[in-house]
């Protein structure tokens, strides 16, 4: 997949909001560095350290009021704030992970994830999937599944409104 200026850019934003949380751990530049470090934390940091270091870099990597605005809307207009996600998510991410397809209204799949392949399926639970929806619920308020399949390496990304309040993870 050839990279775009967008996602040359957002790798550059991921990898600083990276290094603030976990500090500078690669040498190597863009996307190898990024899975040179996340190697590194994963055997360095406790499981605990480590969920709350990925979640203070997406709070970076998105910004306060780029989340605050999605908090809004997804209270304001639920489904008008799930279907600008599943349009934003694929842009936000595909940097990381590939390219996204939609295959329903509140859908999308990777056929190959680009992280997991070249991080590791323990770097694609510990790394990804879980802080993932963690951050999606406590930031968005917008429940997402992922589901990856590691025999073919895609993952299916499933949006939804949260219905339960109480399961949002507390800062």
């Amino acid at each position: 997949m050839e990279e775009s200026w967008l996602d040359r850019w957002l790798l550059g934003r991921f990898r600083s909001a990276h290094t603030a949380s976990f500090g500078k751990l690669s040498a190597l530049p863009g996307y190898a560095g990024l899975i040179e470090e996340m190697r590194e934390v994963m055997r360095t940091y406790s499981p605990t350290d480590f969920q709350h270091s990925i979640l203070q870099t997406y709070r970076a990597f998105f910004t306060t009021p780029i989340l605050s605005l999605g908090r809004f809307l997804v209270k304001a207009a639920p489904s008008a704030a799930l279907t600008l996600l599943m349009w934003c998510t694929p842009l936000a991410y595909r940097f990381l992970v590939g390219r996204f397809k939609p295959i329903a209204q509140n859908q999308i799949r990777m056929s190959r994830c680009k992280f997991a392949e070249q991080a590791g399926v323990e770097a694609c639970l510990r790394a990804c999937k879980q802080p993932t929806e963690n951050f999606f619920r406590e930031a968005l308020e917008v429940e997402l599944r992922l589901e990856p399949d590691h025999s073919t390496l895609s993952c299916t990304a499933e949006l939804a409104p949260l219905t339960d309040p109480q399961r949002r993870l507390q800062s």
